[in-house]
């Protein structure tokens, strides 16, 4: 097993040698101190890890000597996770958490009680942080699939434009009148979505147009969950799910 792991997106499953990036080679060689030849695992984010060893050791442009090839298929069902954006460092925790669970995409909305400025929901910078952070989180867990993160507008207007087929999962914001049952899905579905408020929920109307597209409440439990493990939460149980329908 691989002692460092990487991130270079332009990978070749035949190449016998892998020249890093400037930004992955000073974090391989300044940060994480590897020396040469230590081991090390480029990730693709698209299911391409080639291992080998550390062999130039250069923080501008380290190179890895290949010695084996190993490609992943990604799931039958791929799991896409929809948050009504919270405030503060609570989406760096969901995204990296996320991703360590596998999650195919994630996509954070402006709910009507999203506590977020304007600039928060149109910034390119923290988008960027946040895919950053995605990366991070894939070398860290050895994920081979890295997730798609994209801020995706008003949770309203997102939900009106719903054409996504099958049935899907938003966590109900109450503790009764919810079945603890899972949904099932729709014959032939290769696909979940699963839907979080932001703090304090959904609003009723949320919910009202949610559950008329397609979404099916899923109960957390019985306490009062801060969105990060709400997501946390959501995630495993389509995890196990997956694993049964498998």
């Amino acid at each position: 097993m691989p002692r460092f792991h990487c991130f270079e997106p332009d990978l070749c499953p035949d190449a016998r040698e892998v020249a890093l990036g400037e930004e992955e080679s000073h974090h391989l060689t300044r940060v994480l101190r590897a020396r040469e030849g230590d081991s090390v695992g480029v990730l693709n984010g698209s299911g391409l890890v080639l291992e080998g060893s550390l062999f130039f050791p250069d923080p501008r442009r380290a190179s890895v000597r290949v010695t084996d090839a190993r490609e992943f298929d990604r799931p039958n069902l791929s799991l896409h996770l929809a948050v009504g954006m919270p405030k503060g460092k609570a989406v760096d925790t969901i995204v990296r958490q996320a991703t360590e669970l596998g999650i195919t995409g994630l996509s954070f909305l402006n709910a009507e009680r999203s506590e977020v400025s304007a600039k928060t929901l149109y910034s390119k910078e923290k988008l960027e942080k946040w895919k950053r952070v995605a990366r991070e989180a894939c070398k860290q867990s050895e994920n081979p699939f890295l997730p798609e993160v994209e801020i995706a507008g008003n949770l309203l207007e997102w939900l009106a434009g719903w054409n996504k087929p099958g049935r899907h999962w938003v966590a109900h914001p109450t503790r009764s009148n919810v079945t603890e049952t899972l949904p099932g899905l729709a014959s032939g579905q290769d696909s979940l979505w699963m839907l979080i408020g932001p703090e304090g929920g959904l609003t009723d109307k949320e919910l009202e147009k949610a559950r008329n597209v397609g979404f099916d409440p899923v109960s957390l439990g019985s306490t009062v969950l801060r969105v990060e493990t709400a997501c946390v939460g959501i995630t495993s149980l389509a995890r196990q799910y997956s694993a049964i329908l498998s």
